[in-house]
């Protein structure tokens, strides 16, 4: 087999060293990353300026640009002779859970390798204790690595997701202690949580106003606290909590439960019955 890995922490981050050395174990890795962490950049693609690549004594080539300009490059010019069984991106230093993905580079550049027809597994490590230094950070990454080696050897998940146009797999590793800590894998759904505090306003030490965006959830996402929360608009919180109705089997959920979160993400988003209801409109 041959894979082609990308992230969003960049090319010296160990969740894709651990990742590389796992896969070379089944097969063949090349490996096309950020030259600096680029986290929450989504699928952008650089188009107003050139990309320059470097090639580490390791054979990884760092790029200046975003998880989905590496793939994108990859795939048309660095390794544009080369077929790929699939497009591996991660490991994530955190979880991609529910909305993030849309803001993900992990699952960015995932997406893009999608967009081409190539079978693309987007990959994280949940938890913030992983972020830290030293050996114990290092292990859980070898963990998850390995976990997402069987996934593609022990399943027939690989092939069945070659027959799945325009989907990405999006694979969250819970936070546990040791693989022997995993309860299962579970094929989950995106869950959706209320953000805590979306924005932080700073002072900085020139009396500047500065901003930090913030992705962190409500410690109780089902209860909402309006001094800590965004309330949800009301048409789309009835659209969630007809989703919540339709199945309580959330990516969310299943880590928070010590399982493997398996979603399978579209990437066409435009669902048949909106489009006949909109299309029965008189415009």
């Amino acid at each position: 087999m041959k894979f082609l890995i990308s992230n969003d922490d960049g090319i010296h981050a160990p969740g894709l060293l651990a990742l590389y050395h796992a896969l070379s174990t089944v097969g063949e890795v090349m490996v096309v990353a950020p030259d600096t962490e680029q986290s929450g950049c989504a699928s952008a693609l650089n188009i107003s300026q050139p990309l320059y690549t470097h090639e580490l004594a390791s054979g990884f080539i760092a790029v200046n640009g975003s998880p989905a300009d590496c793939v994108y490059l990859a795939l048309h010019q660095l390794y544009c002779d080369v077929s790929f069984d699939c497009v591996i991106t991660g490991i994530n230093s955190g979880a991609n859970l529910g909305q993030d993905v849309l803001f993900s580079g992990t699952f960015g550049a995932a997406l893009t390798a999608q967009l081409f027809g190539i079978p693309a597994i987007a990959t994280s490590l949940v938890g913030s204790a992983i972020k830290g230094n030293g050996q114990d950070k290092t292990s859980h990454y070898q963990m998850a690595a390995a976990e997402i080696v069987k996934l593609l050897t022990e399943t027939p998940l690989l092939e069945e997701i070659k027959h799945l146009p325009y989907h990405v797999l999006n694979v969250n590793i819970p936070h546990v202690n040791s693989a022997a800590d995993i309860k299962g894998r579970k094929i989950t759904r995106l869950g959706h949580s209320q953000l805590a505090r979306p924005v932080h306003h700073v002072v900085d030490p020139r009396g500047r106003d500065a901003y930090w965006l913030s992705l962190r959830k409500c410690e109780n996402a089902s209860v909402s606290n309006p001094n800590t929360a965004i309330a949800q608009p009301t048409v789309a919180a009835q659209v969630i909590n007809d989703n919540q109705c339709l199945s309580n089997d959330t990516d969310i959920q299943a880590v928070a439960a010590g399982y493997i979160s398996l979603s399978p993400v579209r990437l066409h988003h435009t669902p048949t019955t909106t489009l006949n209801r909109l299309s029965a409109l008189v415009l």
